[in-house]
């Protein structure tokens, strides 16, 4: 219904992706074809402002989200119901080897929210 006025149709939202790395860029170094990974809500991001520099690309101002946004080229974000998508490497985890893909993508959202205030709190151990 597009209740917060920024939907951009036509959208199919999907973020928690799991699935299969078919390709990767001459930078990548933490991912090889065939591995399984993660991807939580962020795609991209500028890498150069403040809160990138610090680690907190969720306050970029060009940060990129899997699905309702455009990729740099203009192309749209198509979330975890695409085909295919473009991710940059700082925004994928590699998913342990035997733990199943249902059991892997929630933790991708969940995981994620419950990570920041423990890491806030210097409790990540």
């Amino acid at each position: 219904k597009n209740d917060l006025g920024m939907s951009n149709y036509p959208m199919v939202p999907g973020h928690e992706v799991v699935g299969e790395v078919v390709e990767v860029g001459s930078s990548v170094s933490k991912f090889t074809v065939g591995d399984i990974v993660g991807v939580g809500c962020l795609v991209g991001c500028c890498g150069g402002c403040s809160p990138c520099e610090r680690d907190l690309e969720q306050y970029c101002p060009k940060k990129i989200w899997s699905y309702n946004d455009v990729y740099i080229d203009g192309q749209p974000t198509q979330g975890g119901f695409a085909k295919a998508t473009v991710v940059h490497q700082k925004f994928v985890v590699k998913i342990p080897e035997g733990m199943a893909v249902e059991q892997a993508a929630p933790l991708l959202c969940a995981g994620v929210t419950v990570y920041s205030p423990l890491s806030h709190f210097g409790l990540k151990r």
